[in-house]
């Protein structure tokens, strides 16, 4: 039986794309490689779609919970007001190789789900904290930076993963 921290990479193989699968079959991430690029990696960049319609990025700190993908924001803020208005998004996780010789990355078709429990917003700010700072001491001043009173945690629920390791792909593409 899969444990609960495996959930992100564990999508139904319907609910999974590959990387154009007729033309380079092989690219495609496993279940693990897409569990370690989303451990390792350090940023994430996130779509939503303001008032006039025009998707927007940004890139934000995440965290990991029980295998699910969490950021926070404010209230009040863009895309947390996106989000309550349609919880689609895309996310992009990457390992930041430049080179194109070794560029694995996953695009995650998701729904996000604003949370306002305090609770779980402390839990998250307190995840996000030990995932970037190194020390007790800098984790707990990350967090008090953090859980502020109009902080919110934001949850993704994955509907499709799309990876590839450009590493992968033979010469001839």
């Amino acid at each position: 039986m899969k444990k609960k921290q495996d959930q992100v990479a564990d999508l139904p193989p319907a609910r999974v794309d590959t990387w154009n699968p007729a033309k380079a079959p092989d690219t495609a991430l496993s279940d693990d490689e897409v569990r370690e690029l989303l451990e390792e990696s350090g940023e994430l960049f996130l779509s939503h779609h303001p008032k006039n319609g025009w998707p927007m990025v940004t890139v934000h700190l995440y965290c990991l919970i029980d295998g699910e993908i969490w950021t926070t924001s404010v209230k009040g803020r863009v895309k947390v007001d996106a989000f309550k208005r349609d919880d689609r998004t895309c996310l992009c996780v990457s390992n930041g190789d430049l080179t194109m010789t070794k560029a694995r990355a996953v695009s995650i078709k998701a729904r996000a789900e604003v949370i306002e429990d305090r609770e779980i917003v402390a839990k998250v700010c307190r995840a996000k904290a030990e995932r970037y700072y190194k020390t007790a001491e800098d984790q707990q001043k990350g967090f008090e930076t953090l859980y502020t009173p109009n902080r919110v945690a934001i949850r993704f629920v994955p509907e499709k993963i799309i990876s590839w390791d450009v590493g992968r792909m033979s010469k001839h593409d």
